[in-house]
């Protein structure tokens, strides 16, 4: 196994952005995003919002998918007190639950809270550990909001995460008038660890209690070394975690909890074909790399796996919606002409389209 290494980024934010593999690159970033492709991006350039082009024309692989996603109503918890293991909470959902399901309002509903955006700190594992919080401005104690845990990549800050905001999530919720709680933990050092999985459950839990959110949409998404942590929260924490979306993320270098439950959960993934920093494969490997995260969440899934997933090729980005999956759980995988990034959009296009497939993915549920 290849050990982490870490990337130099320049640029308007000047953040340290994580590697899955060992290899040096160091690329510019201007709108405030991690463009930290293992190799450069064919045909690509960048453009002055800081999205990078990919070339092309357009490519339609991948049959739209008729799920929904997975979790029934929560138990409220007792709060923000410290965790004594990784392991799923009491709390969000579990089992089949059908798409548009009615919200299952967590504890802080009906409820004025004191809670306000910003940095907070929290006590886990016995240490003090900290995250942004960021709850609408017209925060309305008896709506159950969507709640979006957004994990920075590898040496990097919540504070970056708040930057983008959240992955550029909070203006796709603003703009559909669906205000969220979005919440961006800070890890202790330059990586995610295994007592980070105590982290979430207490924040989970502390949400919970505290402020009025839906138990059974709880969505997780990161970002590299962000992206494997919230593969590795995938594997155990289906209770609690609706669906996820990990942008270039692995399935090595990182904490994964032994043995996985292979408990289903709806999920989504996004991938540059030229990414060599996490790569689509882990060189010669067979179980290493984005590929086989997507094939084990599709058999968990219940999907059918082709014996070639259809990635991209040329053009646009690629999206493959897994077929034959249980209706509650999507299984989606995203790949296009490109490096290391959260940032990419198609030819013609100043969009970046990896948070508009991720607010689609989240939104059907």
């Amino acid at each position: 196994m290849k050990s982490p290494s870490l990337f130099a980024i320049s640029g308007a934010l000047g953040f340290v952005v994580a590697a899955c593999s060992s290899a040096t690159v160091t690329a510019s970033n201007t709108g405030g995003s991690s463009n930290t492709g293992g190799s450069s991006n064919a045909g690509g350039s960048s453009n002055a919002d800081g999205t990078s082009n990919t070339g092309g024309t357009s490519s339609t692989d991948g049959k739209s998918s008729t799920g929904g996603a997975s979790n029934s109503g929560g138990k409220s918890s007792t709060g923000g007190a410290s965790s004594t293991g990784g392991t799923s909470s009491t709390g969000g959902a579990s089992g089949a639950i059908p798409l548009k399901n009615p919200a299952v309002p967590s504890a802080g509903c009906g409820k004025a809270t004191t809670v306000t955006s910003g940095k907070k700190t929290i006590t886990s594992t016995n240490q003090q550990r900290t995250y942004i919080i960021d709850i609408p401005t017209n925060y309305d104690m008896n709506k159950p909001y969507r709640l979006f845990y957004t994990s920075h990549w590898i040496g990097s800050t919540s504070e970056a995460v708040q930057s983008q905001n959240y992955y550029f999530l909070k203006p796709l919720a603003t703009a559909a008038n669906d205000p969220a709680i979005f919440v961006a933990p800070q890890a202790d050092g330059s990586t995610w660890q295994e007592k980070d999985h105590a982290l979430f459950d207490d924040i989970l839990a502390f949400v919970k209690q505290n402020l009025c959110i839906d138990t059974t949409r709880v969505f997780a998404t990161g970002f590299s070394f962000g992206g494997m942590i919230t593969y590795s929260l995938s594997v155990n924490h289906q209770k609690d975690i609706r669906a996820a979306v990990g942008i270039a993320p692995a399935n090595y270098n990182i904490f994964i909890p032994s043995p996985k439950s292979h408990e289903p959960i709806a999920w989504m993934q996004t991938t540059g074909m030229s990414d060599t920093t996490c790569p689509w494969v882990n060189g010669t490997s067979t179980t290493q790399g984005s590929k086989y995260i997507a094939i084990e969440k599709a058999t968990d899934n219940g999907c059918t796996v082709p014996a070639t997933i259809p990635t991209w090729q040329s053009g646009n980005h690629v999206c493959y919606d897994f077929q034959g999956c249980r209706a509650e759980f999507p299984t989606k995988v995203c790949t296009f002409n490109g490096g290391h990034t959260n940032i990419a959009n198609d030819s013609g296009s100043s969009t970046n389209w990896i948070p508009e497939e991720s607010w689609k993915f989240f939104t059907q549920f």
